[in-house]
């Protein structure tokens, strides 16, 4: 609309000025005519330049969007790609890792909240775990456990040392716990593995206790080389380094901490899973120590 009044206002100015001057009528259709076409020329042609000039911004737009949205995906890509490629270089069997990845990816926000929450602060602590355990550090569980002890007695490789403290053990071969934690490390030590055990008592006439009595022949069966230590022959130096505690291939340490020394009351308040080489090597020549001062007990149940 703006642009026929202007071409209209300007071809009736023409004429106009033209009739002022006395021109022929032709001459002055013909002027009028003219200057409009040219107005209305000259106004297609800044509206073309306007229309231009935003189609190149819109483009130029356009392509920093595309240019943003390909440099993410190639970024994400990237990261894939490495993410796989450390994968496929880990240690760990590569379909376990991304199976573990694929099972993730089934749960989703849809899922009932308590599923959901539950499986990322699961993923959470196997990733912090994992992540301890890389660094060769010690990681802490607060209680009694029961799958780090079953399962690194079923992946030991070569050995298997233990220290078992009366306060700690006294009823742990009587539970469900102890029964298939003897089973795995009879198993063990039928596959060829050494398996050792001390048990410390804490005065000479424990050692005929019918239940340890029963523990130690239950041990020998299964193939465990066992020995007893009455705490009383252990120099003092030792005794205060003195613990519950497992030695798996001679380079991870599993130590139990009781919360009392009462036989038969104590329970398990802290598990630790060391990896530290100076600390695993301390606990490696403890348990030599003590080995060579137990003896080995009476192969008799009466």
């Amino acid at each position: 609309m703006r642009t026929a009044v202007i071409t209209i206002l300007a071809g009736g100015l023409t004429y106009l000025i033209t009739d002022l001057l006395n021109q022929d009528p032709s001459l002055r259709l013909m002027l009028s005519v003219l200057v409009g076409g040219v107005v209305l020329l000259a106004q297609f042609l800044v509206a073309f330049e306007h229309r231009l000039t935003a189609v190149e911004r819109a483009g130029t737009d356009g392509m920093a969007r595309i240019e943003r949205l390909v440099g993410h995906a190639f970024a994400e890509f990237s990261e894939a790609t490495a993410l796989f490629g450390l994968i496929e270089a880990s240690a760990l069997q590569t379909d376990l890792v991304t199976q573990f990845v694929r099972n993730s990816t089934q749960i989703s926000p849809e899922s009932p909240p308590i599923v959901y929450q539950f499986v990322q602060a699961k993923i959470k602590e196997t990733s912090e775990f994992v992540k301890q355990l890389s660094e060769g550090g010690t990681v802490t569980y607060y209680g009694e456990d029961r799958e780090w002890l079953l399962g690194l007695t079923s992946t030991a490789t070569t050995s298997i040392d233990a220290i078992s403290l009366a306060a700690a053990d006294y009823d742990l071969w009587q539970s469900q716990l102890g029964q298939r934690y003897l089973d795995a490390q009879g198993r063990a030590a039928r596959d060829g593995k050494r398996v050792r055990r001390i048990f410390v008592i804490d005065e000479p006439s424990r050692a005929d206790d019918p239940m340890l009595r029963r523990v130690c022949v239950e041990q020998l069966e299964a193939d465990i080389e066992v020995r007893l230590l009455v705490l009383d022959r252990v120099p003092p130096r030792l005794q205060g380094r003195m613990r519950d505690l497992v030695i798996f291939d001679d380079v991870l340490a599993y130590e139990t901490t009781a919360t009392t020394g009462a036989l038969g009351r104590a329970q398990v308040a802290e598990t630790r899973m060391v990896l530290t080489s100076s600390r695993v090597k301390e606990c490696i020549l403890l348990f030599m120590e003590l080995w060579d001062m137990a003896h080995v007990p009476p192969h008799r149940t009466d």
